[in-house]
């Protein structure tokens, strides 16, 4: 994790950049929510009918397998070593207890580039 400091804490300046990127990731036609810690949720609301048809083409496992994972992400603002605020794209894929790892995406102040990099992850392909 790049990331430093006690992640339980939130500044203004972690608040006040997660609602200028949730705004900037709906103006892309994502769905967006500002959580606790400086937490974005971004969901990409084309993926959740299937691409190439609609939500019954698949069951069960097979729907969430092609659709859940690759269509929702989440980034947190959070300050590098030095004291810089950063967006970090949030994996959870550890072990069960040992929370996120943390993977630098791009500094706290451009939104506009954090939200093109998040689109980006989020477009849904044509098949």
């Amino acid at each position: 994790m790049d990331a430093k400091g006690p992640l339980a804490t939130e500044t203004r300046s972690q608040r006040a950049a997660a609602s200028a990127l949730a705004a900037a990731l709906q103006e892309r036609g994502l769905a967006a929510t500002v959580r606790r810690q400086g937490v974005v949720g971004a969901f990409n609301p084309e993926g959740a009918s299937g691409v190439g048809g609609g939500a019954g083409d698949c069951a069960g496992d097979e729907c969430r397998q092609g659709f859940g994972p690759g269509l929702r992400q989440e980034v947190r603002c959070a300050e590098r070593p030095g004291g810089a605020l950063w967006w970090f794209w949030v994996w959870w894929d550890g072990p069960a207890g040992s929370g996120p790892d943390l993977e630098p995406l791009c500094p706290a102040g451009e939104i506009q580039t954090a939200a093109e990099r998040i689109a980006a992850v989020l477009a849904v392909s044509p098949s």
